[in-house]
């Protein structure tokens, strides 16, 4: 059948509206889910959001300066603000890719190619598709389809500093459509959001200067020089307050590699069968666009990152492990499976029943992602919000709440999951799973908290703190007896105001008021 040729209004037009379907399949959290209470946290400071100027973690060096100062704004005015410059962010995401996959000597330039791309591209991030998937075995295993190794990830659930590695997608596109300068320099951007891009980011601008070099030489030295230009002040800044290399980091680099985010940092705990899956995809997407120019530059990018994966290996550096080697992964595989994507659509036979069912299976994943929101099927948390009210109500600038919290007894799991779509999770022995109670405390109530093991700062002196503050919590919950002199004095010479308690855990001691219940929480109040 004939293909009607679309002007370049119409074109847009396409666009646009695929990128608003992909948006809304994708779907995104509430606000106040995961990360975001850890990198929402500064910004919330800034715009004076409740009494967190005085919260102690909100007075750590701010590991995302950047992106704290533009998220003051919405908190400044309405945070849900934070959830259309997400929306945005996902269309903006597709939209590269779609760019991107155009520049494939396989891709016809027809309207069913486009479509069937988004439909197929789409579906492997849909929020219904990895709902159905968690129902069914227990898994979300369209997730692997779009993260990196070592549950890290472009784009999450939310808005948070990570997601600005959509950048690294508009860089590889941009190279990818003659502009490799420019690629460079918007590589090297996304340290500006996050630092822990700059080595992703590297490899990629090396992976560019690798393919550039035999035959453009030149541009090549001026791409790679620009990069350098950019992101010289993240580099500085980063050394300047997180100097990894300095001797005093040592205890500190360890404790968060080892003990705040192993599943990040130990391959040990993170490379499992799925992880091996995710390399031989990423493998096969190289392979299948392995004559295209960009292929070249992600090849070199994702040796790298084994090479120095390799060294952490051998040295079990915990700075390196930190560096995340292996990040580069989430750039590789929703690449790789953009390019398959691309090569199953190129395939589709042109005809009005293939172009219908097209259609009807786009609107089946927009519906999907309707339904994951407003029936509340993924992103669930369990309900605190009696004692959130109940604080928000209440606390005042001087309050400083004890949560519960402790080490979570995780170290034997391997492999890396999303609770996205899963019940509340709960840390078990045997998993990778760490607790998630009450983490949403500070944002949800604007009062200030003593320490939680969620959100952590990441300057060695205050690692140090925050580890000894964590010592504290864990060792006065682990304990049945608080009626002691010893206790309320250790209370008081921390500042600490009130103290929560599970219900099926209250305490008694003579210095504790109870001054809030309900089925999950106790709050007391020290005299």
């Amino acid at each position: 059948m004939s293909e009607p040729t679309l002007g370049p209004r119409l074109l847009t037009v396409e666009a646009v509206l695929l990128a608003l379907a992909f948006a809304v399949a994708h779907t995104q959290s509430p606000l106040y889910y995961s990360n975001q209470n850890q990198y929402l946290l500064h910004a919330a400071a800034l715009a004076e959001h409740g009494h967190l100027a005085g919260d102690w973690l909100a007075n750590t060096a701010d590991p995302t300066p950047l992106f704290s100062r533009l998220v003051s704004g919405a908190f400044a005015t309405q945070p849900w603000l934070i959830q259309p410059v997400y929306f945005a962010l996902l269309m903006s995401y597709f939209l590269v890719v779609r760019w991107l996959v155009v520049m494939l000597p396989w891709f016809p330039d027809t309207w069913l190619a486009r479509v069937g791309f988004a439909v197929l591209f789409t579906a492997a991030h849909a929020g219904i598709l990895r709902w159905l998937s968690v129902q069914a075995v227990g898994t979300d295993y369209p997730w692997y389809l779009q993260s990196g190794l070592a549950a890290q990830y472009l784009l999450g659930p939310g808005l948070q500093p990570s997601a600005f590695g959509v950048l690294l997608v508009w860089a590889l596109a941009l190279f990818a459509h003659g502009q490799p300068r420019l690629a460079c320099a918007v590589a090297a951007a996304a340290c500006w959001f996050h630092s822990t891009y700059l080595l992703p980011s590297g490899l990629l601008v090396a992976g560019f200067v690798g393919a550039l070099a035999p035959t453009r030489a030149r541009i090549a030295v001026q791409a790679g020089a620009g990069a350098l230009a950019v992101v010289a002040p993240v580099l500085l800044f980063t050394f300047r307050q997180f100097d990894p290399l300095d001797s005093a980091s040592k205890e500190a680099l360890s404790t968060l590699a080892n003990v705040r985010i192993p599943h990040h940092c130990v391959p040990a705990r993170w490379f499992d069968l799925v992880a091996g899956l995710q390399l031989a995809w990423i493998a096969f997407g190289l392979v299948l666009a392995r004559r295209v120019p960009f292929a070249r530059a992600l090849a070199i990018a994702a040796l790298g990152g084994v090479l120095l994966t390799g060294v952490q290996l051998v040295t079990r550096s915990d700075a390196l492990a930190l560096a995340f080697p292996w990040r580069i992964s989430v750039l590789l595989v929703p690449i790789a499976t953009a390019v398959v994507c691309s090569k199953a659509a190129s395939r589709l036979s042109e005809t009005r029943r293939t172009q219908r069912v097209v259609l009807a299976l786009l609107g089946a994943l927009v519906a999907g992602g309707g339904a994951v929101a407003a029936l509340g099927l993924g992103y669930r948390t369990v309900d605190e919000s009696g004692v959130y009210e109940f604080v928000r109500r209440t606390a005042k600038p001087e309050d400083v709440y004890l949560i519960p919290t402790a080490f979570p007894k995780v170290g034997s799991g391997r492999g890396a999951v999303s609770n996205t779509f899963a019940p509340p999770p709960r840390a078990k022995e045997g998993t990778n799973q760490i607790p998630v109670d009450l983490q949403r405390f500070r944002l949800a109530t604007g009062a200030c908290v003593y320490v939680d093991f969620k959100s952590v700062p990441y300057a060695a002196p205050e690692v140090q703190e925050w580890h000894n503050r964590m010592t504290f919590a864990a060792d006065f919950y682990s304990r049945t007896q608080h009626n002691l002199s010893s206790d309320e004095v250790a209370l008081r010479a921390r500042g600490i105001t009130h103290v929560v308690a599970p219900r099926s855990r209250p305490f008694e001691a003579h210095y504790l008021d109870e001054v809030y219940a309900d089925d999950i929480y106790i709050v007391y109040e020290v005299r």
